[in-house]
């Protein structure tokens, strides 16, 4: 099998880990964030390496198991020196150094695949939130009666073409979705952004479109959808007059004047077993909320909508259905940062040790995707064989302790990075899949050469 792995720039990797791990612009950041004030021997170099490895290694360690991390670096600390210094000048240093951590660990490489390398990045945004003690719920009020008192909620613009976590934004649990802009502020022209009804807004596919770039949604019922002559259109009326299981209509999306954005509007016929379970799900809801559900909304559930200004030599009629699966990669994420890399194992009360462990756990997942983006898909795409995210993450565990003894020497550190990439090799992909392909799989074998 041919992969990846044996044409990985293995020392321009090793250079930027020691970079970000070096001792000068880690302890300057420790200063000035004041985490460092005076001559200690827990420096913000060690603090950073111990923190960040020891949660990478167990996600779940203990303080007791973070002075351990401490020792292998040649530092005696205490559980309770650790807790002394968990503070929220910690919380600022490491909240800074992850920032930089997200500028720095960039990939530039994109996925081999033709049909996705039409866009200059794939930009898929969505939220995932955590819960977080109640005696927090000032600054990071959760959801009311619905969910926690408080709660924290993770922003995430994931560019699933390169790789790479274009931006993360920590808001309170209680902001919405609808009424997040800052991905707009990453979006670069040519790009297409992937979102799903939370982030459905008008306004911000009016500005995307605006920066020449593209976007795909699924359609926001009862979102006003207008002809080319500005009437508006009867959407029951149009669905009625469909015959085939796939259609497309030319419209303008929104009826004031600022909107009437020029898109595609996808109509898929969804097959009659999807239809009984959605309608049964929409139905089960509506009772429990004490609700009644209309006629006409039972009818939309016998489709999927989407909505588009990416033209049709882009993404072709039966390939829209392909690039919106793409969205579902980020649970994908989401699933690898909570069950295996830690973010749901802070169970720390004091606001300054949960923050502080998030961050340093956040930095931790910042490298595990900068090291896994460039192996996601073998060289030879019809093998059928990827890489998986979480046994990935768990051959990346056992090495936290070997890497984090070599970060401050290149080649040392080098060495442990051929060695961690052989494992991976080995024991990291993805079992073949005969009946269904992976999801890689399935966007190689589309048939869209590149103009």
């Amino acid at each position: 099998m041919k992969s990846n792995i044996k044409k990985l720039d293995t020392t321009g990797i090793s250079e930027k880990m020691v970079h970000f791990f070096s001792g000068k612009r880690v302890e300057e950041t420790a200063r000035q964030t004041q985490f460092v004030r005076r001559k200690s021997e827990i420096s913000g170099v060690s603090f950073l390496k111990a923190m960040v490895m020891g949660f990478l290694e167990k996600p779940g360690s203990s303080l007791n198991e973070l002075a351990q991390s401490f020792w292998d670096l040649g530092i005696a600390v205490s559980a309770q020196g650790i807790n002394e210094r968990i503070n929220a000048c910690s919380v600022v240093f490491l909240r800074t150094i992850f920032s930089q951590a997200l500028d720095l660990f960039k990939n530039k490489c994109p996925l081999p695949v033709s049909v996705l390398q039409q866009f200059s990045a794939i930009n898929i945004v969505d939220s995932s939130t955590k819960s977080l003690p109640e005696n927090m719920a000032d600054e990071y009020p959760g959801c009311g009666r619905v969910g926690a008192k408080a709660s924290l909620k993770i922003q995430l613009v994931f560019d699933f073409l390169h790789g790479n976590l274009k931006q993360v934004e920590i808001e309170t649990g209680r902001d919405s979705d609808q009424g997040y802009r800052e991905y707009l502020k990453v979006v670069e022209s040519g790009s297409l952004t992937i979102v799903d009804l939370g982030y459905f807004c008008l306004d911000a596919f009016r500005a995307l479109a605006d920066k020449s770039a593209y976007f795909l949604s699924r359609y926001f019922y009862p979102t006003a959808l207008l002809d080319k002559f500005g009437k508006r259109i009867d959407l029951a009326r149009l669905l009625r007059k469909q015959t085939d299981a796939r259609q497309e209509v030319q419209v303008k999306l929104g009826c004031r004047a600022q909107h009437q954005l020029a898109c595609r509007l996808i109509i898929l016929r969804n097959p009659k077993q999807v239809t009984e379970k959605r309608r049964r799900r929409a139905k089960a809801h509506a009772k429990k909320r004490g609700t009644r559900l209309s006629q006409a909304y039972l009818f939309l559930l016998g489709w999927t909508l989407f909505v588009t200004n990416a033209p049709e030599t882009m993404i072709r009629l039966q390939h829209v259905y392909d690039f919106y699966r793409i969205r579902w990669q980020i649970e994908l994420i989401f699933k690898l940062w909570k069950s295996y890399c830690g973010l749901n194992q802070i169970l720390a009360w004091r606001k300054e040790r949960v923050l502080t462990e998030l961050y340093a756990k956040m930095i931790a997942i910042v490298i595990v995707h900068f090291l896994l983006a460039p192996l996601r898909i073998p060289d030879e795409i019809w093998s059928d064989r990827e890489v998986s995210n979480v046994r990935f993450q768990q051959v990346l565990a056992r090495f936290a302790r070997a890497f984090k003894q070599a970060l401050s020497d290149l080649i040392a550190l080098a060495k442990t990075l051929h060695d961690f990439l052989r494992h991976v090799e080995r024991f990291s992909l993805k079992q073949k899949r005969h009946a269904q392909p992976n999801a890689y799989s399935q966007l190689a074998h589309l048939a869209l050469p590149l103009a």
